[in-house]
């Protein structure tokens, strides 16, 4: 997204413009009226959104000489992840997108404490709007991520997805064959409750770098996790990732890799934003990781059509 969608997005989240445009006030007078903004601020503002996709004009789109504050916006399906938050697969990106601005805002802070804001003092729709970022992830990516998963013990019955949120990859697995657990943190698993269902997936409230559930697992997935975690807990989940694994097992993870992703160390400022120990990280601190944890054959590689590096290691077999 131009950095200038998304403040002025932010902005108008900020403002209420958002709120009152997508909700009762349909015109630029009516919506600066309702939110303290200038008239010329709100026809500014909405005329952007109809022009990035958000809002439509369906009154009279040059009232007065050129004078629109009495044109008439509705919003469009892109605009619905706004306001329509009970399924998490129609929100799309953007909402977490600002969601990740206030927190960009207040990096200069984040810099001299090391400590971001709570997630959910600056956006009560945090977990939600979170999930539908996760959720929106390429259908290319996902097949390509599991695939790559799969190579790795290509005789493997029972996954384990651990910290995959919304379960997209978790549903790829099943629809290949596999037997699949999720497991992450209860408000994680409280949203997967409403629209997994109907989906043969287990699932398991849970912090993976604290526990991951009883082994017996072929296959530990993980992807765009590893980035969120410090070093520290990057370690704990291989560890554990180990002790959930079968001998002969295989952990897989997908994410941002230092030196191989092209925009690894800018995503790496993004997660400073946004965590408070998280980071991108090397091939040579993964590897190292995995060995620590027991595993063998540990490679990081390249996925055609992934923006992001495979990462695994095998459980040694008995």
């Amino acid at each position: 997204m131009d950095y200038r969608e998304a403040l002025l997005l932010w902005a108008a989240r900020e403002t209420g413009v958002l709120e009152a445009v997508t909700t009762d006030a349909e015109t630029p007078a009516e919506v600066a009226d309702e939110t303290g903004v200038t008239e010329r601020a709100a026809r500014i503002t909405l005329d952007a959104m109809a022009e990035l996709g958000y809002l439509e004009v369906v009154g009279d789109e040059d009232v007065g000489g050129g004078d629109r504050t009495d044109a008439q916006y509705e919003i469009t399906n892109r605009a619905l992840g706004f306001v329509a938050k009970a399924d998490v697969r129609s929100i799309g990106s953007v909402p977490h997108a600002l969601d990740c601005v206030d927190r960009w805002l207040e990096l200069p802070a984040t810099m001299r404490t090391g400590d971001p804001p709570d997630p959910e003092s600056t956006s009560e729709d945090w977990t939600t709007n979170f999930m539908g970022a996760m959720a929106s992830v390429d259908d290319a990516a996902v097949r390509a991520s599991v695939t790559a998963a799969v190579h790795r013990n290509p005789d493997a019955e029972r996954v384990l997805d651990a910290g995959c949120g919304p379960g997209v990859f978790a549903k790829e697995f099943v629809r290949r064959g596999f037997d699949v657990t999720l497991v992450d943190r209860p408000e994680v698993i409280d949203i997967d409750r409403r629209f997994l269902e109907h989906e043969p997936i287990e699932l398991v409230e849970g912090d993976i770098t604290e526990s991951l559930p009883d082994g017996g697992f072929d296959l530990v997935f993980c992807s765009r996790v590893a980035h969120g975690l410090s070093p520290e807990a990057n370690r704990a989940f291989l560890a554990n990732a180990f002790d959930a694994l079968e001998p002969g097992g295989a952990v897989v993870l997908t994410d941002k890799v230092r030196g191989r992703a092209e925009d690894a160390a800018l995503f790496g400022a993004h997660v400073l934003a946004q965590t408070d120990g998280g980071d991108t990280y090397t091939e040579s601190a993964f590897t190292e990781w995995l060995r620590d944890a027991g595993f063998t054959d540990a490679e990081v590689r390249d996925v055609p059509g992934l923006d992001q590096q495979v990462i695994a290691g095998r459980r040694p077999g008995d």
